[in-house]
């Protein structure tokens, strides 16, 4: 017997496939060409998300780097007790070197990864195991530029932007010396190509080795003012680039950013809330929860994690 669906409502197939799980959809986008293009448009991915979010799958991406070889391995885990591993980045279709590879972010099963030392930026989709180069950035290396990545998702247009800062500065007996002013360098996905972005005098600088956290459409990163000294402690303040409007701003970080023993403080998601985890002065580490987005003042500690002397 032959099943014909041609007959039901032409919204039916897509509504029951945004219900499944992501390991039946994978095998669903060998069916057919129509089906493989709907299921990788933007759309159904965001409505995929969007009707799956009261029963999201547990994943575990990890990353590790052998220096033997000098090599990053990137590979994505399901199951909330085994976390198996499901797929693995195949690098080599990145580049033919055996590179060391950060991750700038995650969004809607998309992950951003990066090489700043051959100025490689790719997106990979775990779920269809396909990976793409992005084009090279205009931004030529400085010996000493810091360079920062930022991975998200416009709210608004559903578009998916990459960011790109770059810090040029150095430390003269101790104090943050600026060389050139902010750089900002946006990629949409939309139009396939980066520009430049105008932030005028920006006070802030992001601290290095930064890891960013991706949180209403806007990402954001530990950072100081540039009137920063070395041993003054770490100045309270998150840089922030908004996705939706492609501005950056600052959010003020807890007060205990102040005496925290981390060179690079870490922010993060915890929950549905912005998080500050850090190493306190009793070497005891804590984690801090903006309860209030945008206000300083929500700040409130919500562990204490003591490990000892």
């Amino acid at each position: 017997m032959t099943l014909d669906y041609h007959h039901l409502p032409a919204e039916l197939p897509t509504e029951i496939l945004t219900r499944l799980p992501v390991k039946t959809l994978l095998l669903c986008t060998s069916i057919s060409k129509s089906w493989y293009a709907l299921i990788t448009s933007p759309l159904f991915i965001t409505t995929h998300q969007l009707n799956n979010q009261n029963n999201p799958t547990s994943l575990l991406l990890l990353r590790a780097e052998y220096s033997l070889n000098k090599k990053t391995q990137c590979s994505l885990h399901y199951g909330i007790d085994t976390f198996e591993e499901f797929v693995e980045l195949d690098l080599a279709h990145i580049t033919k070197q055996n590179r060391f590879f950060g991750i700038a972010g995650t969004c809607n099963a998309l992950v951003c990864l990066y090489d700043l030392n051959e100025y490689i930026v790719a997106l990979w989709n775990p779920s269809l195991k396909r990976s793409i180069i992005l084009p090279k950035p205009h931004a030529v290396r400085e010996s000493s530029a810091f360079y920062h990545i930022g991975f998200g998702i416009d709210p608004i247009s559903n578009d998916y932007k990459i960011v790109r800062l770059t810090n040029n500065y150095i430390f003269l007996d101790g104090v943050l010396e600026l060389l050139t002013p902010l750089e900002v360098e946006l990629f949409e996905l939309s139009t396939s190509a980066w520009q430049n972005i105008n932030v005028g005098e920006y006070p802030y600088v992001i601290s290095p080795d930064n890891q960013p956290s991706l949180f209403n459409g806007v990402v954001h990163w530990a950072g100081y003012n540039q009137k920063y000294k070395v041993g003054s402690g770490f100045h309270p303040f998150i840089v922030s680039f908004d996705m939706r409007n492609d501005t950056l701003g600052v959010v003020m970080a807890p007060p205990c950013a102040q005496n925290s023993l981390d060179w690079c403080p870490r922010f993060t998601l915890f929950g549905e809330s912005l998080s500050f985890f850090h190493r306190d002065v009793d070497h005891s580490y804590c984690l801090w929860v903006m309860k209030e987005y945008g206000m300083g003042s929500s700040w409130m500690k919500q562990f204490t994690i003591d490990l000892g002397q």
